[in-house]
């Protein structure tokens, strides 16, 4: 059995995660987690003051890893602006079922946020964080304004989009570099062109 000195606060915080994408935020309990790692609450709090400063902890450790670690990641001059998109959006994909809750930890995460204001407040920062990184390399692929904020933002949307689909048996696997390749084609548009009376009579 484990021992308040054997465990690590990580320890907790990945059976904390695992309570919450199975069984929601009302979940991460002292005791249920206690059961779930075979010792008493004096091991809990060994690390922890009480249970916000898990949850406190928990939230925290999300964006370091999610956000924060992935961005740093892609510190490279060897990237190319399709190369960097491209490693991104698959390391926001794809999670390893086995760490911190899986796949299904930012479904759970901002669900729980959509009650708790402290959870909510750090996915807000951390939805900016990774919004103005998002845009930075728009702009460092050569657009600019308006433009590069708004295929950010349309990005950033399509991954907590598909972040919701996790787990969904029909949803095709995702054409990465495609829509890369599409978010970075040029923003300008051929004209349309005229439609002739010919044209319009077969309407």
């Amino acid at each position: 059995m484990s021992t308040k000195q054997t465990l690590t606060p990580e320890d907790w915080i990945n059976a904390a995660f695992k309570l919450l994408t199975s069984s929601g935020p009302k979940s991460i309990r002292v005791d249920f987690l206690c059961r779930e790692l075979g010792v008493t609450k004096g091991s809990f709090y060994w690390h922890f003051t009480d249970l916000a400063g898990l949850q406190a902890a928990m939230v925290e450790h999300w964006r370091r890893v999610a956000t924060s670690d992935v961005i740093a990641s892609m510190v490279s001059p060897e990237l190319t602006p399709r190369d960097l998109f491209i490693r991104f959006i698959e390391n926001i994909l794809h999670v390893s079922p086995r760490e911190f809750g899986g796949p299904m930890t930012e479904v759970a995460i901002r669900h729980w946020a959509a009650g708790d204001e402290a959870v909510q407040s750090v996915v807000r920062d951390a939805d900016n964080e990774r919004l103005a990184f998002l845009t930075l390399q728009m702009r460092g692929a050569g657009l600019t304004g308006p433009e590069a904020r708004s295929r950010a933002t349309l990005i950033y949307a399509t991954l907590v989009g598909l972040k919701q689909l996790t787990g969904e048996p029909a949803l095709p696997r995702m054409d990465i570099p495609g829509f890369v390749d599409a978010m970075l084609s040029p923003a300008t548009l051929a004209a349309p062109a005229p439609v002739s009376e010919a044209q319009l009579e077969t309407l």
